[in-house]
């Protein structure tokens, strides 16, 4: 019988801390006539237009800079993290049956990432504010501050500030050169695209073309968790990343060495749910200890950047060996 997994996941991989960012794989091109390759949210937008999550315009435009009401949004997030369930009853006085976004709502509703304001509204047609979007995106997630040293320097709503120092921190949305995050300011279509597109990962075909996208949300429940898929599925598709994605991009042989060991400590327990991961896992952060800075930050780095959000929240704990949760 498999171990618990939050002690499991407590220990494993105790060398590394999460970030959350696209995988690696890369999606076929699109074509909008007001959108270019060079555009800086162009993979996002590609990869949410490709599975269908978000659409252009009739025109052929894609409106990056157009904004985003939230029923639009709900609409999306509901796609990126496939949350089904629905509530029967609105809570909301301005959504009815009749309404077009009436079902996306009511899932937002019971999958509890939404709320609406102190008179009973949703206000569906109204704009989402880019520090509301990092409410969102915490709430699903449920992110731990990271350390970060760039956090906003212009004015955050006192009730966002967590949820944005969480965003940032998990560095999802970025504050830009002179440290301003404009969290008073709407989102914008490639904003949002550019964001959820870190919870999505492409699945390559044998001839290297992308043709399945599976979202942050696969096979969860209404809080974000993989509570469906047990361990040895998560741990090798994290190994998968790890082989083909991270182990190829590192500069040192320390740093090879501990991305081995770690590879090497799931595939005996994927093998053998007996095996010793804790002692195995032990030694390898000691030797990750030994590591510079440098290395550390590197290798972190290409570890966040190679794997999906959704694998790293499931083992979120043992991403965490500096924290006390």
């Amino acid at each position: 019988m498999k171990k618990f997994m939050k002690i499991f996941l407590a220990i494993l991989l105790v060398a590394i801390v999460p970030m959350y960012a696209d995988a690696a794989e890369k999606v076929d091109s699109l074509e909008f006539t007001d959108l270019s390759e060079s555009y800086w949210a162009y993979d996002g937008i590609v990869k949410l237009t490709k599975a269908g999550i978000i659409d252009g315009y009739p025109d052929g435009t894609f409106k990056s800079d157009g904004n985003i009401t939230r029923a639009e949004l709900v609409k999306v997030v509901n796609q990126v993290f496939l949350f089904k369930e629905k509530q029967e009853i609105s809570m909301f006085s301005d959504v009815t049956e009749k309404d077009w976004f009436y079902e996306y709502v009511m899932t937002a509703q019971e999958a509890g990432y939404i709320e609406g304001y102190p008179d009973g509204t949703f206000r569906p047609n109204s704009l989402i504010t880019r520090q509301e979007f990092c409410k969102v995106l915490a709430e699903i997630n449920n992110f731990f501050e990271l350390d970060y040293d760039n956090y906003p320097v212009d004015e955050v709503s006192q009730w966002a500030v967590e949820y944005v120092r969480k965003v940032v921190s998990n560095r999802i949305m970025l504050p830009d050169s002179e440290g301003r995050f404009r969290a008073l300011d709407n989102a914008t279509r490639a904003e949002v695209c550019d964001a959820l597109a870190k919870f999505i990962i492409v699945q390559n075909t044998a001839d290297g073309k992308a043709n399945d996208f599976i979202s942050g949300g696969s096979e969860t429940n209404g809080s974000g968790n993989n509570a469906q898929e047990n361990t040895d599925d998560i741990m090798r598709r994290v190994v998968r990343r790890l082989e083909l994605g991270v182990a190829p991009n590192l500069t040192t042989e320390g740093q090879k060495e501990i991305i081995n060991d770690i590879m090497v400590n799931m595939n005996k327990y994927i093998e053998d749910n007996d095996h010793d991961y804790k002692t195995a896992a032990e030694k390898t952060y000691e030797k990750y200890k030994l590591l510079s800075a440098e290395e550390r930050d590197g290798l972190k780095s290409e570890v966040m950047r190679q794997n999906s959000t959704v694998d790293l929240l499931q083992l979120q704990i043992f991403f965490f060996p500096d924290k006390e949760l």
